[in-house]
């Protein structure tokens, strides 16, 4: 007779990582701080409202009731993820879908929502793509590490037609497979013309893939193809399928003095910003450049007004901070209890560094303007709710972790 599932471990009671929750509780205590110094000549213009603090007050709700999900959530045993993974990606995918079917302003149609509630859904599938691959990263393990020639009717016809001479492993049809679902989700925020989220889901995948332990050829086979398709899109930009937004961009990027004149006016201007910072900085609230020179600056560009007031230390003291967050991520992965609980924490502590990097790297014009946001410090609620659930996904796993714990100053027993 089969056992009934039973939910009495549904809520787990252990406490969770207090090291990991301070940190990132501070970082978004200083995120809001600076929120509130960059946003409030753009809100008092632009908000409608003639509210200065417009942007700030929201984002504030969004955080203090982010942090109270994300505590409530914690307390959920990750493992029952397992069971919503597959619906959970279809339902993303299928709001990805009605979403480019919609439309929007311009040909950009990256956003959902009724009136004036919005949001993006690739930030959804991005949460969703990792739980999904964590879940059959973790199920089909030993399909993925094995040697054993493949039972799918393709990989058998391949080996006849070569005469043996090709022979498809198991490990490398399950990897096809996940980077076939991928593939997929990046594709359908590509059609929603979200090219930087497209990128970040791509990293995150490889970087689950990697986690998941498929055979290190064929990260250095893909290695070699994003280089030359790096290199021939550098040379041949005006060539490609893209929006004509995205071209402007590039050109923008590779040919530094281009017009039209606002082709570089966000770019320059964030350049201006951190450079005008020094070494310590013009102080807090004191940026010049937050006054309509850095388009937005509350959103993707607020770290060029964080390196114009707070100068190089406190943007250094910043992505440490960022670094403290990551670090502590990867050490609970690793005493993760579970297979699946490490590739959910790896997956989303993957995540939070890639989108640091990539927002440094195009405030610093090292790469080209693609739109990704800073975590814990951009303005946008969907957004911070969304990274609020995942860090309240590492905090779950932390509860069951093995390493030391203190929950509200006590010490508590290891999980077994």
């Amino acid at each position: 007779m089969q056992k009934k599932k039973s939910f009495n471990d549904l809520f787990v009671k252990n406490g969770m990582d207090i090291p990991f929750f301070l940190i990132m509780i501070g970082l978004m205590t200083v995120g809001l701080v600076m929120l509130l110094s960059a946003s409030y000549i753009y809100a008092f213009h632009y908000s409608g409202t003639g509210d200065s603090l417009y942007y700030f007050k929201r984002q504030l709700v969004f955080a203090v009731a982010g942090i109270i999900g994300m505590v409530i959530y914690s307390r959920l045993n990750y493992k029952y993820l397992r069971y919503f993974s597959n619906l959970g990606l279809v339902v993303a995918l299928g709001i990805l879908a009605i979403t480019v079917l919609r439309g929007g302003g311009d040909g950009i149609n990256r956003w959902f929502g009724i009136g004036s509630f919005q949001f993006q859904p690739s930030e959804i599938a991005k949460f969703m793509l990792i739980i999904f691959c964590a879940t059959g990263l973790d199920k089909d393990h030993k399909k993925i590490i094995s040697a054993e020639p493949s039972k799918a009717g393709w990989a058998k016809k391949i080996s006849e037609i070569t005469n043996g001479r090709i022979k498809i492993t198991q490990g490398t049809t399950t990897m096809f497979f996940y980077a076939l679902v991928i593939g997929l989700t990046a594709g359908m925020v590509l059609l929603g013309s979200h090219l930087s989220g497209a990128i970040l889901i791509l990293l995150i995948g490889v970087a689950m893939l990697w986690i998941g332990e498929c055979r290190a050829r064929w990260f250095a086979i893909g290695g070699v193809v994003v280089v030359i398709v790096l290199i021939y899109v550098m040379f041949n930009y005006e060539d490609l399928p893209l929006k004509e937004y995205m071209i402007v961009r590039i050109k923008a990027w590779r040919i530094k003095d281009f017009s039209p004149d606002d082709a570089r006016w966000q770019i320059n201007h964030s350049l201006y910003a951190l450079g005008s910072g020094g070494f310590l900085g013009a102080g807090l609230g004191n940026s010049k450049q937050k006054y309509l020179y850095v388009s937005e600056s509350h959103t993707d560009f607020i770290f060029s007004i964080i390196g114009e007031e707070l100068g190089f230390v406190g943007c250094v003291l910043i992505l440490g901070i960022f670094i403290a967050l990551i670090l502590r991520g990867i050490y609970i992965g690793m005493r993760a209890k579970d297979r699946f609980g490490a590739l959910l924490v790896f997956g989303m502590t993957a995540q939070l560094a890639l989108q640091v990097m990539f927002n440094v790297a195009v405030v610093t014009d090292t790469v080209p303007n693609t739109g990704i946001s800073l975590p814990f410090f951009s303005y946008g609620g969907s957004a911070l709710m969304i990274t609020l659930l995942e860090m309240g996904t590492i905090l779950g796993v932390s509860r069951q972790a093995d390493l030391p714990k203190v929950y509200f100053l006590r010490k508590s027993k290891k999980s077994n």
